[in-house]
């Protein structure tokens, strides 16, 4: 993808650069005279006439009519567009419409694999460079020796623009009442969809939990609604947990 786009980049220089000497040449008129004397020095400009003796003498400017430049200037769109499709959005062109959240996310779904895949690069060469410089400063005898638990370095990888919603929340909580998942589960997709702060952990999380608890005391249970069924099932039949 991105030997892709670097491709089609070139090639937009080339018909950038084209392009720009075709109006090095064009772009400006040139004036031209017909049946005045050769010796003639003709100046331009308000103060100056050309006043020929023989008659039927003429003079205009030259100026570009054609498809020439425009011709250039329709690949160089096309390239735009192609390298948008190919993983940059930084030259398409967008409508400004109103976009569901979920909308915003489907159209943007291959943008962010792209990403993902730059944040794994990036997350290993640092991870390769700070193990380099912890080698330094160790008594390992080769770098390769610095496994992941001295040395590991991550980048978020999650691009996506929507959280957890509500219902879903309700639903995580209510499995894990009813028993069908444990709470080291529901704490995890609980951070995976932003809800918990993504550097506490379950323990952390449980704990604050037991804090609140002995200071405000026990909170009141809330009933729940929820389908064991596909969503979007007709025949889905609600199942209340308490």
């Amino acid at each position: 993808m991105a030997l892709s786009v670097i491709a089609v980049n070139l090639d937009h220089y080339r018909l950038s650069a084209d392009y720009k000497h075709g109006m090095h040449y064009t772009a400006l008129p040139t004036a031209w005279v017909s049946g005045f004397p050769k010796e003639s020095m003709l100046h331009i400009g308000s103060r100056t006439a050309w006043v020929a003796d023989q008659a039927g003498a003429t003079a205009g400017y030259l100026e570009f009519h054609g498809q020439g430049l425009s011709t250039f200037e329709r690949a160089m769109d096309r390239d735009e567009q192609l390298m948008a499709v190919l993983g940059t959005r930084m030259l398409e062109s967008r409508k400004r419409v109103g976009e569901t959240a979920a909308a915003i996310e489907l159209r943007q779904s291959g943008e962010n694999s792209i990403l993902n895949t730059v944040s794994l690069s990036v997350s290993a060469s640092l991870t390769q460079v700070l193990r380099w410089v912890y080698w330094w400063n160790s008594t390992e005898s080769i770098p390769d020796a610095i496994g992941p638990d001295l040395v590991l370095v991550t980048l978020n990888a999650d691009f996506s623009i929507t959280g957890m919603s509500a219902l879903e929340i309700t639903a995580l909580v209510a499995a894990w009442q009813a028993g069908a998942i444990s709470q080291a589960t529901m704490l995890d997709l609980f951070r995976a969809g932003e809800v918990i702060a993504p550097g506490r952990t379950n323990d952390e999380e449980i704990q604050l939990l037991a804090t609140e608890s002995k200071v405000q005391g026990p909170k009141p249970k809330v009933a729940a609604v929820v389908s064991p069924t596909v969503p979007g099932d007709v025949n889905a039949k609600p199942v209340t947990v308490s």
